[in-house]
């Protein structure tokens, strides 16, 4: 007997056992039992490849001339089956006790007090170097950098304008009344951050290398004014390896946070949803609320010896079932 070969999509297979399970029970009217009528065919699952996407259809084998009716009953509907997916937590997906919940695959960190502490000796030096340069008295150079700094940051706060490096080097001299080469100062910048190198506390890096060896990637996203960010990156490269995947600085940038464009530049440098980072820094409205209003996670370091313990609870806090 010649048979013939028709195409049923999933929706139709649920609707057909539907009908197949109250006949047999006895729950359907006559109506609805016309659907069940004829013979019932037997099914064997084709899976069809188009490109990246998988499609499954069903073949239903049947005697060729006999009627088939097939469609949903009047005032019935059918639920789709819910798929189920068994699949293993990734290391990034755990927080020390494999807890899943949403998932945190890439952390962003802040730079100053939060990996590294400012060295004393380097503002003393520098405030020499610009009061000699400047003629003037140290105390005087002191204020107006302090003064300059306070403006630059709040500036990017209001606005989210990052001024360069030669930038903040012209405001400075502008507030003193003095004209030298921008470029010789920042040369000189350069060779006191050299000499005076920022301060990595032992706790710091022992936690990157935890984070890097438990599938962690990692990254920096930093405000910079008088030290530049090309030069705090290779230092952070010579202290805690080439574990970094990128750094992000807003001297270069020409933004500054909080400005949500600034954590923009740091989910699609991740390529990872925005919901899947999370940001570390010490300032409240730069680095908590900047990354929040981006759609990431915030954790707010108040102390760089407890950076330890406040990225694993904020980790803790998102993966949390």
């Amino acid at each position: 007997m010649a048979r013939r070969l028709l195409i049923l999509s999933h929706k139709q297979m649920d609707i057909a056992r539907t009908f197949r399970c109250r006949a047999l029970s006895g729950t359907i009217n006559e109506r609805q039992r016309e659907y069940v009528s004829s013979p019932q065919p037997t099914f064997r699952e084709e899976r069809h490849r188009q490109g990246n996407l998988s499609r499954c259809t069903h073949t239903a084998v049947v005697d060729a001339g006999t009627p088939i009716r097939f469609g949903p009953a009047p005032h019935m509907r059918v639920t789709p089956r819910r798929l189920r997916t068994n699949r293993r937590c990734l290391p990034s997906e755990r927080f020390k006790g494999g807890r899943k919940g949403k998932l945190i695959s890439h952390i962003s960190f802040d730079v100053w007090n939060t990996l590294v502490l400012p060295n004393p000796s380097h503002a003393l030096t520098r405030t020499k170097f610009l009061a000699a340069c400047f003629h003037t008295e140290e105390a005087t150079v002191r204020n107006a950098y302090a003064e300059v700094k306070r403006w630059v940051n709040q500036h990017a706060i209001e606005t989210g304008y990052a001024p360069s490096l030669f930038e903040n080097i012209r405001l400075l001299m502008m507030h003193c009344n003095v004209h030298k080469d921008p470029s010789l100062i920042a040369k000189a910048f350069e060779n006191i951050f050299e000499n005076c190198k920022p301060i990595v506390l032992d706790t710091t890096v022992r936690l990157i290398q935890a984070l890097v060896e438990d599938g962690y990637a990692l990254s920096l996203g930093s405000n910079s004014s008088f030290i530049s960010g090309r030069l705090v990156h290779d230092f952070l490269e010579s202290s805690f390896g080439c574990v970094f995947r990128f750094g992000i600085y807003s001297d270069l940038l020409g933004y500054a946070k909080p400005k949500k464009a600034f954590f923009k530049k740091i989910i699609k440098s991740c390529d990872v949803a925005a919901n899947n980072i999370l940001h570390v820094g010490d300032h409240a409205i730069c680095d908590l609320q900047g990354a929040q209003s981006a759609g990431m996670h915030g954790a707010l370091l108040g102390r760089p010896e407890d950076i330890r313990e406040v990225v694993y609870e904020a980790i803790s806090g998102v993966c949390a079932p």
